[in-house]
């Protein structure tokens, strides 16, 4: 495995474990709906189950949020698998990626559900693996977006 595969496991790896842990605290020491201040006003610690998408969007969706899960990392493993040399901003664009991705989609064939815990006022409550796809997509369209820019688009 060269070094990009790596590096995405790796990435992936720890947030998705990340997110299990943190997650089985929230759901050991919380009740549904319960929420802690952190950071009074602006950070809790809430405890919402969601059977949404990301912001409680498309509540019951959960087939359809697997199979985009299960898309997403296919896709990710076959893109590895033809670039195995990859700059480091796809590298980590990729692993958060996956990493997310992975996290919610364990979520969702377990419990069919999953966890959010992070709420900063006025925003919807979500968790590190929402945190880890919206990253990851930004991070990946920024990196695209300057190949473009400079007219080169190999990875």
């Amino acid at each position: 495995m060269r070094k990009s595969a790596w590096g995405i496991g790796i990435i992936g790896f720890l947030v998705f474990v990340s997110d299990l842990i943190i997650q089985s605290r929230v759901a050991a020491m919380m009740v549904p709906d319960q929420s802690i201040p952190i950071l009074p006003p602006v950070l809790s610690l809430t405890y919402v189950l969601n059977n949404g998408a990301a912001f409680s969007l498309l509540r019951g969706g959960t087939p359809l949020f697997i199979l985009v899960a299960l898309a997403l990392l296919v896709g990710i493993a076959v893109y590895t698998a033809r670039h195995p040399r990859m700059p480091w901003p796809l590298v980590i664009a990729l692993g958060l990626l996956a990493g997310g991705s992975a996290g919610n989609l364990w979520d969702r064939i377990i419990w069919g559900r999953v966890i959010d815990y992070i709420h900063i006022v006025d925003w919807p409550v979500f968790n590190l693996a929402d945190s880890a796809i919206v990253v990851g997509m930004g991070l990946l369209v920024y990196y695209y977006w300057r190949q473009d820019k400079h007219g080169d688009l190999s990875p």
